[in-house]
């Protein structure tokens, strides 16, 4: 499931700490931690955050990919 973005003066992102658990754990393993972002949002730092369009397109492009790997390495083990 894709998650919406959320809002924050003009910017628009994810917070990786609140994608489904699946999601949370492919992405850290497929996306450079240099696209991982902070935003100051009323004097809280919010770290772990991504720019929603990356995340759109990993989302898009490369999870589908992970998940299908992931079933043919299930049906492997059965």
């Amino acid at each position: 499931m894709k998650v919406p973005a959320e809002y924050f003066k003009g910017i628009e992102y994810v917070q990786i700490s609140s994608l489904p658990k699946e999601q949370k754990k492919i992405i850290y393993e497929s996306i450079s931690y240099k696209s991982i972002i902070a935003i100051l949002k009323e004097k809280e730092l919010i770290k772990n955050c991504l720019i929603y369009q990356h995340y759109v397109s990993w989302y898009e492009n490369v999870y589908p990919a992970k998940i299908q790997k992931l079933k043919n390495l299930n049906r492997a083990a059965a």
